[in-house]
């Protein structure tokens, strides 16, 4: 019958057809076991296992053949399980990283070797969940840029739906706002003003939008004292003033006995500094006195 040709091929696949399928479909696969995200390598690795009809060997329902016949021969059914379980071990090592590697060298089978990693990170997955709960509520953007501060909160969230606990995209956004610091204080008000449901990726945006604008501010209050001390240091494009005497004689103010008022006799109209206190009786005697001496010819 069709059905029970369909099931012989599913639990029996030759190596010449489904082999190199199958090899194809793993390699294309783009995650790798690690500390951190079990939950979500063993759906995938299920997933590829079970489209490929080969999850008897690693759940164990079909156990190994002899490896030898009655009559000394080695068995057939044996190559083939040995032939098919190994393909399947192989594309276990080849989706785990170097460090869980190690902890499943020694495993024989698939199966023993599914079975040592559904321990190792069973037995610490609880502990796990508390501790990625804890650095989720208590994350902080401090000093770091938004989307480094972004990625950081996405990762968190990544590895707690890895470990089968996802976070709700109000949860998200509602610590992402709260790790802000408080230049952020009026837009993370504003959002939680809003009635209208905000997607995860609309708060990226807005915050983006927020970082730029303060960068700018920063970056204009930087420049400031820098734009002055320049003005102050210029120098003046103003033409420059005549030359005065380095000493100038004071320009007294002499007031006018001849009227009540007070008059300003300007600094041309004096004589600083000399002021005779006797005059001499007539001018001519003066100049008497400066003239040369008179020096009669001869005749």
């Amino acid at each position: 019958m069709p059905s029970s040709t369909h099931s012989s091929d599913l639990h029996l696949p030759s190596s010449s057809t489904s082999s190199p399928v199958s090899l194809s479909l793993i390699h294309a696969l783009p995650i790798k076991l690690d500390r951190n995200n079990y939950i979500l390598w063993k759906t995938q690795m299920e997933n590829v296992v079970y489209a490929n009809g080969f999850e008897e060997y690693i759940d164990d329902t079909k156990p190994c053949p002899p490896q030898e016949l009655h009559t000394g021969e080695l068995n057939p059914a044996f190559v083939q399980w040995r032939r098919f379980d190994c393909m399947v071990l192989s594309w276990l090592y080849s989706m785990l990283t170097p460090d869980i590697m190690g902890q499943i060298v020694g495993f024989q089978t698939s199966h023993d070797a599914w079975m040592a990693l559904h321990k190792i990170f069973s037995t610490s997955s609880k502990a796990r969940i508390l501790q990625l709960r804890l650095v989720f509520q208590t994350a902080k953007k401090g000093v770091d840029p938004m989307l480094e501060y972004i990625l950081k909160i996405k990762t968190i969230s990544d590895n707690l739906v890895a470990i089968g606990e996802p976070v709700k995209e109000t949860n998200h956004i509602l610590q992402l706002l709260g790790g802000l610091g408080s230049e952020y204080n009026s837009i993370v008000a504003s959002l939680i003003a809003r009635e209208d449901d905000l997607s995860l990726h609309s708060v990226h945006s807005i915050l983006f939008t927020h970082e730029q604008r303060l960068n700018h501010q920063h970056a204009s209050s930087a420049d400031l004292p820098f734009a002055v001390a320049h003005i102050a240091t210029a120098p003046s494009t103003q033409h420059p003033k005549p030359h005065q005497p380095r000493f100038q004689s004071p320009q007294p103010r002499f007031q006018s006995h001849h009227s009540g008022n007070h008059q300003h006799v300007p600094f041309s109209h004096t004589r600083p500094y000399y002021r005779p206190h006797n005059r001499p009786a007539n001018r001519s005697s003066s100049s008497a006195l400066h003239r040369p001496p008179h020096i009669p010819t001869r005749p």
